[in-house]
């Protein structure tokens, strides 16, 4: 019998060579790709998410900023109309203090159609940006933004 004789330097891992011939890289360098590999993956989809984010706020904060949005008024009749970001109009006499409540919706770019409870349609509103104003086609109604 022979007797092996061991060796007093500490045993390393045989590295296996692949088809061409070179030595195959240490288990070390591929778990440390791997590494960089999962903290890039991990990164791009922060990013993604937070551009999603980003889109879904920002187009949030557009349509809640539509320029009808708030109270106007019609000075010589004394009338308050309130345009809610959830489409509720409401019609108001502080005179009298009766009100009525419909609904708004935006038919084109600066066109508005109110609704009454019933569904009935009133004249379309055109919104002036220059004047800061709505007003019905023939002008017999017009809007003054209040404050």
């Amino acid at each position: 019998m022979v007797e092996e004789k061991q060796s007093p330097e500490p045993v390393l891992p045989m590295q296996v060579a692949d088809p061409t011939g070179n030595p195959a890289t240490p288990a070390t360098v591929t778990t440390a790709r791997s590494k960089r590999k999962w903290i890039l993956t991990g990164a791009i989809f922060v990013l993604i998410v937070i551009i999603a984010v980003a889109f879904l706020v920002f187009g949030v904060l557009r349509t809640t900023s539509d320029p009808i949005v708030g109270t106007w008024t019609v000075e010589p009749a004394g009338l308050q109309m309130q345009f809610d970001t959830n489409g509720t109009a409401t019609l108001r006499y502080p005179e009298t203090g009766y009100y009525a409540v419909g609904r708004w919706e935006k038919v084109a770019e600066n066109r508005y159609q109110l609704y009454s409870t019933r569904g009935t349609k009133s004249p379309l509103l055109s919104y002036d940006p220059i004047a800061d104003a709505l007003h019905t086609d023939d002008f017999s109604i017009i809007f003054i933004k209040k404050g």
